[in-house]
């Protein structure tokens, strides 16, 4: 089967990492290119056909990570690290006339020029130097790439540096027209061939698991006691359409009773029909016609019966969203993810992080809540919170979250780190941050 890979590079770039092809012939790349690594928190929606997103880079791998997660499709990034700046070095020693005594640099990390500068003997104390660790780490220094040209037309100016060395295209691509002498990391035909590699082995993991058997379960929810009037009929639609649904994804349908049905399909099938699991299939104006709601619990599985077991996991969490339409799936590996909308989550029902399970063991806390939490702060660019926005995401009253931060705080897992004021009168709100 082929392995799609979305390439998102800049154009003169993309030729270095698409001449791979012929080394796997059991996949296809699609070339998207950028100007400013910046554009790419914004990708087209061709991208969604794809399998892998393979990045030129850790730049546009940061800022289109909102947009993979929430979709789901793994990624890749060639790295921009100190094997490349040490290739980098050797080049200008090498090669350019302004050599090494005086450089104004811009890397993602700073760490990679202690490394490179110890391996190689190298003076750098005269080298000016500024990183945006932020999309490495997560926190630190922001990238801003309007600031880096500053920096480094600045230094050449002034004198203090002769050549900038940056890591970022777009930035050596303003410098080369404002006619500052400068140069771009080069980057190691061994990095572009490995991450192809890793691209193409995650596709083929991919692959493998699109063919995972999958059960779901569909389960209609009277409103007000409605079901006695109306649940025959709205059954009896339930099961046409998913009968459509099922002919369009290869799944087969079967009716448990009067207000139950049970689907056999694969990943793939699954997957196709929640859109890579970002919405609850469409039922039409079923709920509006006949007061009811749809529960939808989808499960993966090497075995029909762990799938199915996971789907009746997924039903119980969808059940939990009174009074609207929810679908839940749960995978093989105990992961849950849902609601299937816009809003997606996910947490482990199960956890082998012995950090997560110390932190439970200690607070009382359960390991899927712990998860959550987890998985929370993953989707903020800020560890910064409070009870409001921890309530909000759990789905509990703010009371309930304000126990849940008591308890690890009590154990010093969470702390304050200051207030908020969102309105002009009433109590300022506390801020916490986690510690594990």
């Amino acid at each position: 089967m082929l392995i799609r890979i979305a390439v998102i590079t800049p154009e003169p770039f993309s030729l270095r990492i698409t001449a791979y092809a012929d080394t796997y012939p059991g996949i296809h790349f699609s070339v998207f290119p950028y100007q400013n690594p910046m554009e790419c928190d914004s990708l087209p929606a061709e991208l969604d056909e794809c399998d892998v997103w393979l990045f030129a880079g850790p730049l546009p791998s940061y800022f289109a990570r909102k947009q993979a997660r929430s979709k789901r499709i793994p990624s890749v990034y060639i790295p921009s690290d100190e094997y490349t700046l040490t290739l980098t070095l050797a080049h200008i020693l090498l090669n350019r006339k302004e050599g090494l005594r005086e450089l104004s640099i811009d890397i993602p990390k700073k760490e990679y020029i202690e490394q490179a500068v110890n391996e190689l003997s190298l003076d750098a104390s005269r080298w000016m130097v500024q990183d945006f660790s932020q999309i490495i780490d997560e926190e630190g220094t922001p990238f801003d790439p309007e600031a880096l040209i500053r920096f480094h037309r600045e230094n050449v100016v002034s004198g203090k540096s002769k050549l900038a060395l940056t890591s970022v295209d777009y930035v050596y691509d303003q410098l080369t027209r404002a006619g500052i002498p400068c140069i771009s990391m080069l980057v190691p035909e061994k990095s572009i061939r490995e991450t192809v590699a890793r691209a193409t082995s995650i596709g083929q993991m991919m692959i493998s698991e699109n063919a995972q058997i999958a059960v779901g379960l569909a389960a209609i929810d009277p409103r007000e006691g409605t079901f006695q009037e109306n649940g025959t009929d709205a059954g009896i639609m339930l099961q046409q359409m998913l009968l459509e649904l099922g002919k369009e994804t290869d799944a087969s349908i079967q009716q448990l009773g009067l207000d139950q049905f049970i689907l056999y399909g694969t990943r793939g099938s699954v997957e196709k029909m929640t859109g890579n699991f970002l919405h609850m299939p469409v039922f039409g104006n079923l709920e509006k016609l006949f007061g009811v709601t749809i529960s939808m619990g989808f499960g993966f599985g090497m075995t029909a019966k762990e799938a199915e077991s996971n789907a009746r996991i997924g039903l119980f969490h969808a059940r939990k969203q009174v009074g609207v339409s929810s679908a839940f799936l749960v995978t093989k590996d105990k992961e849950v993810i849902g609601p299937l909308n816009e809003d997606l989550k996910a947490f482990h029902l199960k956890s082998e992080d012995r950090t997560v399970l110390h932190v439970a063991e200690e607070t009382g806390i359960s390991v899927a809540t712990i998860n959550k939490l987890v998985a929370f702060i993953r989707l903020r660019r800020d560890n910064r919170f409070t009870a409001t926005d921890l309530a909000a995401y759990l789905q509990v009253s703010r009371r309930s979250a304000e126990r849940i931060l008591k308890k690890l705080a009590d154990k010093e897992f969470v702390r304050a780190v200051g207030e908020e004021q969102p309105y002009q009168q009433g109590r300022p709100r506390a801020l916490y941050r986690i510690n594990f």
